[in-house]
């Protein structure tokens, strides 16, 4: 079994690939530094497979990626549209650092290691109709900087492999939810709307009951989500298969527009009460209009299809949200 290790593994989509990976009897290490949520005591600390290393992934030294058949590059500076517009060159400075370094001590300890990137569907920011892999490389740049960098990121993988032999695999998970993440509320308990994603973000207002309820923009934006427990298992089977030097876009099977999903979302959570009137707050100027993938080349080549629809992934991220809410608060 190829041994694992997970740069920012503790995340929230990290978390989900390394129980996976566990799950199947990989031994994995992860590396993070806590950065967003503070610390976390995941359910999979207690497996004999895993050992986990407290620190940032800039600070690490390459003899620590010794040893390794897969590392994994989950480490970034991440959030919703607002967060992408309040640190922009942050996020392009240090989640270009944290690939290179990574890449970099990847190369001279375990030069055979396969380097897995995860990328994002805001390379595709720009597109107004589904998309394929190839359109990563065929698109119109995107607008964010974040976004523009995931795409910067992925040709930076492929120029290692090109010039100093880097195997690699790039996966662009569609929006990702389900249970672990939670929307960031301001001192006075409103949502700091946007710095995290649209369903956490609906879910804090559907519980606290926001009157009115409000949504970014005219609503009508539309978007795919990806449980991440689809991401995981997509994940483990890039894994299996030893898949090397390809792209995939992992995406859920839906397409529905922001408005839809406010509504959604409220009687997941309120039931036959009543929605409040909504108000249609202005989106950041670079707000994407619509972001679905096609995932034909995952069925084909992996034998992979999403497992979990949309009612599954309101649910889920809805309970946890309520049980979590002190830590929602803090």
């Amino acid at each position: 079994m190829p041994r694992i290790l997970a740069l920012g593994g503790c995340g929230f989509i990290g978390s989900y690939i390394v129980r996976k990976l566990l799950e199947d009897g990989h031994e994995v290490t992860a590396v993070d530094n806590f950065s967003k949520y503070g610390t976390i005591k995941h359910d999979f600390y207690s497996n004999p497979g895993f050992r986990l290393i407290t620190k940032d992934v800039r600070q690490m030294q390459p003899s620590e990626y010794k040893d390794y058949d897969i590392i994994i590059c989950l480490a970034a500076l991440i959030g919703g549209i607002s967060y992408f517009h309040r640190i922009p060159y942050s996020i392009a400075k240090e989640n270009t650092d944290i690939l290179t370094k990574s890449i970099d001590c990847t190369v001279k300890a375990s030069p055979k290691a396969v380097f897995y990137y995860i990328s994002s569907s805001m390379v595709y920011e720009r597109m107004s109709r589904p998309v394929t892999e190839e359109d990563a490389v065929t698109q119109p740049v995107p607008i964010t900087n974040y976004g523009m960098q995931k795409l910067f990121g992925e040709f930076v993988v492929r120029g290692a492999k090109q010039e100093i032999g880097l195997n690699y695999v790039i996966v662009r998970p569609f929006n990702a939810v389900g249970s672990g993440e939670l929307p960031k509320i301001k001192s006075n308990g409103d949502v700091d709307f946007g710095m995290s994603h649209v369903i956490p973000d609906f879910a804090y207002k559907a519980i606290v009951k926001q009157t009115p309820f409000e949504i970014f923009g005219d609503g009508k934006q539309v978007r795919t989500f990806t449980h991440a427990k689809d991401i995981a298992d997509a994940f483990a089977l890039l894994v299996k298969k030893d898949i090397r030097n390809d792209d995939f876009n992992i995406c859920g099977n839906n397409a529905v527009e922001v408005g839809e999903l406010a509504g959604l979302v409220w009687k997941k959570v309120n039931g036959k009460q009543p929605m409040p009137p909504v108000k249609h707050v202005p989106a950041p100027k670079d707000d994407v209009r619509f972001r679905v993938g096609v995932s034909e080349k995952a069925k084909r080549v992996l034998g992979w299809t999403p497992k979990y629809d949309m009612d599954y992934i309101l649910e889920d991220t809805c309970d946890f949200i309520k049980k979590n809410l002190k830590r929602v608060s803090k």
